[in-house]
């Protein structure tokens, strides 16, 4: 299929989502942009009326069935279905049970286009907990202008549902999302780029909505680690990141796992994997001992 340098293409994948999915859709269809916009939904198997919400926006709406022989499941297969499909040079992300704000496309949009060497850009981003349509700034970017390399290898910040990027990123960087890293599909991504020498700036303005549901388990927190870990181990082995950031990371990945040992009441195990943090990284381990010591002293006086 031929690309269009004019235009966006949305790419929003869901599954189970029909709860949210006309207020997401909405908040792309209600852009105000001076070039065409397309909208993707690439289904991971839904078994609600997710299909049929997608549907009533009509033309609007270009809908991608999960293949039937698919064996691969999660965020980043589902989005690259909708790369494949993709008719414009630009790609936007957005998750079903969230929703962009006014402007973020065209501002986005105008920066790629008038920024040639820039291949990612990303918007500023709000949370909501739940549905009390009260929308919470979120400053969780650690530079201002541009990310920094060595930042995104230490701690993958960036959501790709923010982010807006020029399709030929991906064959520079050697395909789309990783189906392997199925909880860190981003960081794979972000790393690949800036290990090809792609640069990601930050841009004013309200994004994106991200919808806060709450209620994750220590066990799904800890997969996700797991995963960034997996990630991060693959990416040592394609390029030559400096010595000091692969253990800073390290320690990284033992900090949030002791986080996790405390909060299953795993003492012996935290201690052990702290130690070890410790002497990877000393200060910031410190530091996260301190703050656990702090945290269980205030849960044990709740208990009483």
């Amino acid at each position: 299929m031929p690309i269009s340098e004019n235009g966006v293409s949305v790419i929003i994948p869901v599954y189970n989502r029909e709860k949210y999915l006309e207020e997401c859709i909405k908040s792309v269809t209600t852009q105000e942009c001076d070039f065409p916009v397309e909208i993707i939904i690439a289904d991971d198997g839904s078994t609600d009326k997710s299909k049929e919400v997608a549907l009533s926006f009509g033309d609007s709406v270009i809908w991608l069935d999960k293949p039937v022989d698919c064996q691969t499941q999660g965020c980043g297969s589902t989005r690259n279905r909708g790369i494949e499909a993709a008719a414009y040079s630009m790609i936007a992300f957005l998750d079903s049970d969230d929703y962009f704000l006014p402007g973020h496309l065209q501002r986005c949009y105008n920066y790629l286009r008038n920024n040639p060497d820039i291949s990612m850009v990303i918007d500023q981003l709000y949370s909501q907990e739940g549905n009390n349509n009260k929308n919470k700034w979120l400053r969780i970017y650690p530079e201002k202008d541009e990310v920094q390399f060595k930042t995104i290898f230490l701690d993958c910040y960036i959501p790709s549902n923010l982010v807006v990027l020029r399709k030929s990123l991906f064959d520079k960087v050697g395909g789309l999302y990783d189906v392997e890293a199925i909880l860190s599909e981003d960081y794979d991504l972000w790393l690949r780029a800036f290990e090809q020498g792609e640069r990601m700036m930050i841009i004013e303005g309200g994004g994106a909505v991200v919808r806060e549901h709450g209620g994750r388990s220590i066990r799904s927190i800890r997969k996700t680690y797991e995963s960034a870990e997996f990630t991060m181990n693959k990416a040592i082995k394609r390029y030559p990141y400096p010595a000091d950031w692969i253990r800073k990371r390290k320690a990284v990945f033992q900090f949030r796992y002791a986080q996790c040992d405390f909060a299953d009441k795993k003492f012996f195990s935290a201690f052990r994997r702290l130690l070890y943090a410790l002497l990877l990284d000393p200060v910031r381990a410190i530091k996260l001992a301190l703050n656990s010591v702090i945290k269980l002293k205030r849960n044990n006086q709740d208990n009483f």
